[in-house]
């Protein structure tokens, strides 16, 4: 069975919807907003019980490396991050996307200390947890933008690939944006 086939869909049916309501509404207009709609419509498609997202969680590799990451959404189950959402919100150019690749990389690379914590700065601590990264974490990229998709897949380390799903809104004058996906480099 494919890689995380149930929150593929679920991450392609959240995207689906954000680009048909939120952006065909011009609700969407920075990628905080993009990003807001995308955490909204996920929240209604994932499990509550056994499903927990953070927006822009601190990432981090246990020990003594100072390096962290933040990506845009991440997705736990119950006991790990299962997948990894980085946005892109340029409507009107060509998406910038090597920043985003490199942070995979670098997860995939340091998968086997990198956790996210829930714990919390100040108040009642309810839930505080450590999470680290499945061994088949799903890496999502989405981006709305203006020109034709790039494949990339061909960016990616061979290992890295079968994680890998992009989703693009094609955005296009007075028109509404040609949603693709791939997934594995297809």
């Amino acid at each position: 069975m494919s890689n995380r086939l149930l929150l593929r869909k679920q991450i392609a049916e959240a995207w689906r919807l954000s680009m048909t309501t939120d952006y065909a509404a011009q609700r969407i207009n920075s990628e905080r907003s993009l990003q807001a709609s995308v955490w909204s419509h996920l929240n209604t498609l994932l499990s509550p019980k056994t499903r927990r997202m953070f927006i822009e969680p601190c990432m981090s590799v246990l020990g003594s490396d100072p390096t962290v990451r933040f990506p845009d959404i991440v997705i736990c189950n119950t006991r790990s991050v299962i997948g990894i959402v980085e946005l892109k919100y340029q409507p009107r150019k060509s998406p910038s996307w090597r920043k985003d690749i490199n942070t995979f990389h670098w997860l995939a690379k340091n998968q086997s200390s990198i956790a996210i914590s829930n714990g919390r700065y100040r108040g009642e601590d309810r839930d505080a947890n450590i999470y680290p990264l499945a061994d088949n974490v799903l890496y999502v990229w989405a981006g709305v933008h203006s020109e034709s998709p790039i494949q990339l897949a061909d960016y990616l380390e061979p290992a890295l690939r079968p994680m890998f799903f992009a989703l693009h809104a094609e955005t296009q004058h007075s028109k509404a944006p040609r949603l693709r996906q791939s997934y594995n480099g297809r």
